[in-house]
């Protein structure tokens, strides 16, 4: 049975042109091994937005699953693919990354489960008219801590950089599948929220919204979505044609 996380699968249909238009104005990209993820899934690579403290954006491949800088080993990261806008700004795990190193985590969308009974429905959701949701997310950068201070599994010296998305209560399209829902970014604010010399938590509450329900569309998909090794377009075939 599959490990229902919030938001805990998503996928990504775009190419890198579309990446670069969307968030570079056409400045060519050059992110190795990139190629369209239909299942990503915890501790894989994804591109993430950040900036570059001089006002520009860059795109960068980070491991999803946020490793706190302090932490012995990167086991944490399947506990923090996700961080609670609510108390992101107290928990000290994501206080200092939410602060200082915020980021916007390109999606095309994501998966989440249904429980109807004991069955878990799965469901993709996505934007109607953008074909790339802004999620926001933070990172941070582990270098794993000498052998003596780390697990056997830890390369000593060995550096990842790691991110979590952002996730809010549910709106009114999401209610009767997930009561969580990642915070996704109006395309208006996103400048802001990058922004490095924006750090007031009680600023940063105001985008800690759920977007408005009818920028989302949402259909049933085969379990197939279940099993992580599945990655082809067959896990986006729609169910049956109604949307929830």
């Amino acid at each position: 049975m599959v490990r229902v996380l919030m938001c805990g699968r998503a996928y990504q249909t775009y190419t890198q042109e579309e990446l670069a238009l969307r968030y570079l104005n056409e400045k060519p990209l050059d992110l190795p091994n990139f190629s369209p993820n239909f299942n990503l899934c915890p501790t894989q690579l994804c591109p993430i937005v950040v900036d570059d403290q001089e006002g520009n954006k860059q795109l960068k491949l980070f491991r999803w699953g946020l490793i706190p800088h302090w932490s012995k080993d990167k086991k944490s990261a399947f506990k923090m693919i996700n961080a609670r806008s609510e108390t992101v700004t107290e928990k000290p795990s994501f206080r200092n990354a939410v602060r200082h190193r915020r980021c916007i985590v390109p999606l095309s969308g994501f998966y989440e489960w249904k429980r109807d009974g004991d069955v878990k429905r799965p469901f993709a959701i996505s934007l109607k008219d953008q074909a790339v949701m802004s999620v926001a997310g933070i990172w941070e950068t582990w270098i794993s801590p000498p052998v003596e201070e780390s697990s056997k599994e830890e390369l000593q010296g060995e550096k990842i950089f790691s991110f979590s998305i952002l996730t809010t209560e549910a709106n009114s399209a999401m209610q009767s599948i997930h009561d969580r829902m990642p915070v996704i970014l109006n395309p208006e604010t996103e400048e802001r929220w990058l922004d490095p010399k924006l750090t007031d938590p009680l600023l940063l509450k105001d985008f800690f919204k759920p977007c408005p329900s009818d920028w989302l569309q949402a259909y049933e998909i085969a379990p197939l979505i279940n099993n992580p090794r599945n990655n082809t377009q067959e896990l986006l075939k729609p169910l049956s044609t109604g949307e929830t």
